[in-house]
């Protein structure tokens, strides 16, 4: 079934290519170079599935009048000054992760997927393509900033890794938690302090006792060899599959002809979902290496489940009063997961 399924999933990304390929005519033989920025450390699936596979497909399906001149995490700009840069044309564009920026983007917490809302990524790109939310993030980052606005749609298994074993809930009261955005107000809901801790910098923060864990993916814990300094993970059930960015500055997008526009857009809305899905592969080889290393994987018994749902929800629910669009966004993943059976 799974190789079946990878070959179909092969054949039909393939068979739009072809189409797309044969109906994009060049306007002209320029060549484009974009600043191309990611947040996340570079041997990270994030960075290397999603990103590599986007700009792979873009050079590739604009027959090389699209490169990017690519820099890793913090090398041009600080991660949380990625979105700036972009509107100020420092950057071309960047691919991150929107909350790192829900002080300017309060919709950036439904962006990235509220807690406990989608386990598995088709549940994250129904909400986005089918039920509108791409609507509304677009309209509040293009709305402030001067840029053009694209979903990533990921697929996280994100649980909380901690430094000591864990049985329950009850364990997280007074732990640093590294936590970024809305998690890190999760974290604080259930006990613990959260703590903002680059990426790149776990390493150290946890050799130090900087924190005592993380919200992150098991994939990225082994990508930066981080199993060594966690003994248990709550992975069931899953915060969030995930959602990050790619954001283009408006400047640079409305340089490119048509066809090059139509090229990006394909690559960000079509190509991506073929880079979730080896996403997907990747974080469950993760859960594997940790669990190997000697990680303990923890369920959440059905109270604390009971319990961190009641949190998420009161926590969707202060979310929705930050702004009329993060109301909207609210609206439509509760009406989702009404849909679903998943919420009275």
């Amino acid at each position: 079934m799974t190789n079946h399924w990878k070959t179909f999933a092969a054949v039909g990304l393939a068979a739009s290519l072809t189409a797309f390929a044969g109906s994009a005519a060049a306007d002209d033989d320029k060549v484009y170079t974009l600043r191309y920025q990611v947040s996340h450390p570079s041997n990270q699936a994030y960075a290397t599935k999603n990103g590599e596979g986007f700009r792979k497909l873009v050079e590739e399906m604009s027959d090389g009048r699209i490169k990017f001149e690519v820099y890793d995490a913090g090398a041009l700009v600080s991660v949380t000054g990625m979105l700036e840069a972009v509107d100020q044309g420092v950057l071309d564009i960047s691919q991150s992760w929107g909350g790192f920026y829900s002080g300017d983007i309060p919709e950036a917490d439904v962006e990235v997927g509220l807690p406990l809302a989608w386990q598995e990524p088709w549940e994250a790109y129904d909400a986005y393509f089918n039920r509108g939310l791409k609507d509304v993030i677009e309209e509040a980052y293009e709305s402030r900033f001067n840029v053009k606005w694209f979903p990533a749609i990921i697929s996280l298994n994100y649980g909380i890794a901690l430094r000591e074993p864990i049985e329950s809930l009850e364990d997280l009261k007074g732990k640093k938690i590294r936590a970024v955005g809305v998690y890190g107000e999760l974290m604080q809901k259930l006990g613990a302090s959260p703590v903002v801790v680059p990426g790149a910098e776990l390493y150290t923060a946890l050799q130090l006792g900087t924190i005592d864990g993380m919200v992150y993916g098991p994939a990225a814990i082994h990508e930066q060899d981080l199993q060594g300094f966690v003994k248990s993970m709550i992975l069931s059930p899953n915060l969030n599959t995930g959602v990050g960015h790619w954001v283009v500055n408006r400047d640079t997008w409305e340089s490119l002809p048509e066809d090059l526009q139509e090229v990006i857009e394909f690559a960000a809305y079509y190509g991506n979902l073929a880079q979730t899905m080896n996403y997907s592969a990747v974080e469950t080889e993760g859960v594997g290496t940790i669990k190997a290393a000697g990680v303990t994987p923890v369920e959440l018994s059905e109270a604390d489940r009971a319990k961190m749902n009641a949190v998420a929800l009161e926590l969707w629910n202060e979310i929705a009063t930050r702004s009329e669009l993060a109301a909207k966004g609210v609206e439509i993943v509760k009406q989702q997961q009404k849909d679903y059976g998943e919420l009275d």
